[in-house]
């Protein structure tokens, strides 16, 4: 049996479906973009995006002109918003997706690649409300915007800092940064977006015409700390498979640098997950899996293909028994706990879940 195939991420399209019903039921009359950047934050876009646009989904966003000609051989005919700047040698295919305005001097060089290109380029423009990353500070900006030739805006937006915090004054900054993006919009018959996961869960009264939905989509919370007003259900789930077992004595040293050595004889199994698969060697001597519903300790260091996990007292476990890297089946397994263990949040941990790493859908109403 080849066993690095027995890693895998499992994608619950049922669970992403349950998300999307949610975050509808939070925003009724406004229109879904699902951001889809980073391989759908780890999950695999092509199982990603061919579910939500069965779902009724046809607008989406990405991080580079790159990541949206992989998403429109996905889902071709769906619009397409680009949040990093495209550049110039890449503007060929401008007419086909949607550009961000990030500031006035790009809108300048976008308005004159059109002209010279006899294009005309459909953008949305970003207004910097906050977060000091891009988007443009003032109205005479979006004036002159508004007025360059060849450029078509169809929406302005923003992008909150702090809208999954519920301390007060993160929740004023964040009406703040609404307040500013609708001053804006009283000057253009524009639409305009600004709910991200955040916003979506804890500002839903907030007056957009659609929202950018990421993390919460995917069935995390983009704050751990803070309950969701809606059941989200994980989208991923992290497997593979035990390759090897073997029995060893008291005293043994385990992987790398010996920085575990077995205290009294023991069970030890090998599994082809590492941190090339995604799996933090932050884990070594600290993580735990699941194996036959019970939690089983990482010995020693997390190798880039494989770790050694302790079986002992687990009855009944053999080789090519599943074993659960993230689950929500426990709660020491689920990726919002995994993430808080590492210091860090489900984001980075659900998008390092590398390419090599199969992503397959989970059977329809698979228990």
């Amino acid at each position: 049996m080849d066993f690095s195939h027995m890693t895998r991420a499992e994608i619950d399209l049922d669970a992403l479906s349950r998300n999307i019903s949610g975050i509808r039921a939070l925003c009724p009359d406004k229109e879904i973009i699902a951001v889809v950047k980073a391989n759908a934050y780890g999950h695999g876009d092509k199982l990603i995006c061919a579910e939500l646009l069965r779902l009724g989904i046809t607008k989406f966003a990405v991080s580079s002109v790159l990541e949206a000609g992989r998403i429109s051989d996905i889902v071709p005919d769906c619009d397409i918003l680009i949040f990093g700047a495209t550049p110039e040698e890449m503007l060929y295919e401008s007419e086909k997706y949607i550009q961000t305005i990030v500031s006035l001097e790009y809108a300048r060089r976008l308005s004159g690649f059109a002209v010279r290109s006899n294009k005309t380029i459909r953008c949305h423009v970003k207004i910097n409300s906050g977060m000091t990353r891009s988007g443009i500070d003032t109205l005479d900006e979006l004036h002159e915007i508004m007025s360059l030739p060849a450029l078509k805006p169809e929406a302005l937006f923003t992008h909150f800092a702090s809208a999954d915090s519920l301390e007060e004054g993160d929740v004023q900054f964040t009406k703040k940064q609404q307040e500013k993006l609708l001053s804006f919009a009283e000057h253009y018959n524009l639409k305009t977006h600004s709910q991200n996961s955040g916003g979506v869960l804890y500002h839903d009264d907030f007056k957009t015409d659609m929202v950018r939905v990421g993390i919460a989509m995917y069935g995390l919370r983009p704050n751990t700390s803070i309950k969701s007003p809606i059941t989200l259900s994980p989208v991923m789930s992290f497997k593979t498979a035990v390759s090897q077992i073997r029995e060893v004595e008291t005293g043994i040293p385990v992987s790398y640098g010996r920085t575990y050595t077995t205290p009294q004889k023991q069970v030890l199994a090998v599994i082809p997950v590492g941190y090339a698969d995604g799996y933090s060697r932050s884990h070594s001597n600290k993580g735990k899996v699941l194996v036959g519903g019970e939690l089983a300790p990482i010995c020693g260091r997390v190798c880039m293909d494989q770790s050694v996990i302790d079986i002992t007292g687990i009855e009944g476990v053999r080789v090519g028994d599943e074993v659960c890297v993230y689950s929500d089946a426990h709660k020491e397994t689920g990726i919002e706990y995994i993430a808080d263990t590492l210091g860090t949040i489900p984001y980075e941990v659900t998008c390092a879940v590398s390419a090599r790493v199969p992503r397959i859908a989970k059977a329809k109403n698979e228990d």
